[in-house]
């Protein structure tokens, strides 16, 4: 019999140590791989998933991350010149958006926005989404909003649209999806992590009905990797600009185009295309409880609050259908946009979608331009160079040893040193007054449109006035506006188009700086526009025989007539009174901070020895 050997103990042992110690090695790299993203150790990892797409529930494998989103929910409100994240109201800072956009609910209610936190919390709040408050506001055709408006306001959009819209395939869930009322679908979010149902937490931002952008919005739960979960992006992607479908990430691209489009599923223009047919809803019974009406007396079909309450159930109903489309098909892959490209596109589709309302002093058939930064930021500077959205408003910044991009996605200017000076040597001083210089000129040439127009608009006022005046513009002894129309058409499509390049700029955050010569170019054509509408009207004028009339020139001390307050109820309604504001928060719909009212009175005209002695106060 073989006598063994008396090392192969202490070989045995020696290969559990080896083997103890590379796993033990492979756990502390994992462990450290994860820590580095700013991820936790893995005994405490969750299982990440779109059936629950809230950031509470992803962050508890991303505390650091989680921790930046979340502190613009506690931080104070920071103004910048030109924007920041203090909710003042604009039409108290801008007033002539109130002539601008007269006819739309915009006009009463638009504040600067928040931040991605906040999106869903500012989109419920907002009058622009209270019937009855706009019904006793003199905007009785407004039906409500959609569910097309959520798309960009709701984390759980991807989960509603798989689980909620009706429809045998995704392209009829997508129409469903988007042609249900607003209030109708919020109330279908489920409750989840022991969140009771209908509680205050689950109509909380924190994973409830209020919850705003979350990491599911862009990344896979997975891998990470970033994504786009957002139909109309992929759509106009591949129908319009050349990209090929992808079942993970939406759309094949490079990790770099993905870290600007991602952004792109809602930093854009957009409008709600009808489909022109009928589509099958989730709709509520509150329809056919003849007790229930709105302010105005008409049928409520819908309830104004987010869980079903006080019998009301959910129905299935049919209603015109619309889709939500970026009007993107002048605009190739590869190319700087322009201002053109939106004027092709919204003539071309004008038999289908011809306007966003008609403007309630001129009659001209209105586009809204929404927030296209995607759209303006393609053709500057900065995306000629390779620079995605993220690099300057997500920057990468240093956690102890950890390289983490900036998760509190916020202006530039609150990071000089991590957003811009990855690439800029200069100073951070200098950097930010640059940033000033250039917003202060776009704002020169915005106000310089804006008031153009307004002058254009109250000259078309005084016109129709006249020729309502006149039999061959009457029907009946009355003013009759289609005829007048028709005398005015060349003039209400200079006013539609010279808004329409204002309302760009305007709606797009970065006052210019995404790229100011596509701005400034723009802008010059608005005024050009509206000067020559003016100029058209004194020939109309001339040609009906009517004498004296003169156009305007409005200036910023005229604008400050327009301004309307703070958003008070001017009636009794749904338990408020007359007189009472709107908002219960008082940092919201506010003036905005009297420097920037000093700013904008210097601005236009340009009053240099105020101006350009200040630099950046942030």
């Amino acid at each position: 019999m073989e006598k063994k050997s008396s090392a192969m103990p202490i070989l045995v042992l020696i290969a559990v140590v080896v083997i103890a110690g590379l796993f033990w090695l492979n756990s502390d790299i994992s462990k450290k791989q994860v820590e580095a993203t700013g991820g936790v150790a893995s005994k405490g990892l969750v299982v990440m998933s779109d059936d629950n797409p809230t950031f509470d529930h992803w962050g508890q494998n991303f505390p650091d991350y989680l921790d930046m989103y979340l502190t613009v929910e506690t931080e104070k409100p920071i103004p910048t010149e030109f924007g920041g994240n203090l909710a003042y109201s604009k039409l108290i800072r801008y007033p002539q958006l109130t002539v601008l956009w007269a006819g739309y609910p915009f006009s009463i209610d638009a504040n600067e926005e928040r931040g991605h936190f906040w999106i869903q919390v500012d989109q419920m709040d907002t009058a622009r989404n209270n019937k009855d408050f706009l019904n006793a506001h003199g905007f009785a055709a407004f039906a409500g909003q959609p569910t097309a408006c959520m798309n960009c306001h709701s984390g759980w959009t991807p989960w509603l649209l798989k689980n909620v819209a009706k429809g045998a395939n995704d392209k009829e869930k997508w129409i469903s999806f988007n042609s249900t009322k607003y209030w109708t679908m919020i109330k279908n979010v489920p409750a989840v992590e022991g969140i009771e149902p209908n509680s205050e937490a689950h109509s909380g931002p924190h994973g409830g009905k209020r919850m705003g952008v979350t990491c599911a919005d862009c990344h896979n739960p997975n891998d990470m990797q970033l994504r786009l979960t957002r139909p109309a992006a992929i759509n106009a992607l591949v129908d319009f600009r050349g990209y090929q479908r992808d079942p993970v990430t939406g759309v094949k691209a490079t990790r770099e185009e993905m870290r600007t489009l991602v952004c792109s599923q809602c930093h854009v223009e957009y409008y709600f295309k009808p489909t022109g047919s009928k589509v099958k809803v989730v709709g509520e019974s509150i329809a056919n409880d003849s007790s229930q009406k709105w302010w105005n007396g008409t049928q409520k079909t819908y309830d104004e609050f987010d869980s079903w309450r006080n019998g009301n159930e959910p129905t299935e109903i049919e209603v015109d259908g619309i889709e939500l489309v970026f009007p993107w098909s002048a605009w190739g892959q590869k190319e700087p946009f322009r201002i053109e490209m939106f004027d092709e596109h919204y003539e071309n589709v004008r038999a289908v979608f011809d306007k966003d309302w008609v403007h309630k002093i001129t009659k001209a058939p209105m586009i809204k331009i929404q927030h296209p930064e995607s759209e303006l930021f393609s053709g500057g500077v900065h995306a000629a160079n390779g620079v995605s959205c993220a690099d300057c408003h997500m920057p990468y910044i240093r956690k102890g040893a950890r390289k983490m991009t900036q998760h509190n996605i916020t202006s530039p200017l609150q990071d000089i040193n991590a957003a811009c000076k990855s690439c800029h040597t200069q100073s951070e001083e200098y950097l930010k007054n640059q940033i000033f210089d250039i917003q202060k000129s776009v704002a020169f040439d915005l106000r310089s449109a804006e008031y153009a127009v307004v002058s254009l608009i109250e000259d078309i006022k005084t016109l129709r006035e006249e020729l309502g005046k006149m039999p061959e513009y009457q029907t009946d002894g009355k003013a009759d506006d289609a005829k007048i129309s028709a005398a005015l058409k060349e003039v209400l499509e200079l006013h539609r188009k010279a808004q329409m390049r204002g309302d760009f700029v305007g709606a797009e955050n970065s006052t210019g700086f995404h790229n100011p010569r596509e701005a400034s170019r723009m802008l010059l054509q608005a005024v050009e526009m509206a000067r020559m509408g003016q100029a058209k009207l004194v020939e109309i004028a001339s040609a009906n025989g009517i004498k004296d009339f003169k156009i305007s020139n409005l200036g910023f001390e005229d604008m400050q007539k327009y301004n309307p307050g703070e958003i008070r109820y001017k009636v009794d309604v749904n338990g408020h009174k007359a007189g009472e504001r709107y908002y219960s928060h008082e940092e919201i719909n506010g003036p905005a901070p009297k420097n920037l009212l000093e700013l904008d009175k210097n601005n236009k005209p340009y009053n240099f020895k105020a101006i350009d002695s200040k630099t950046s106060s942030y």
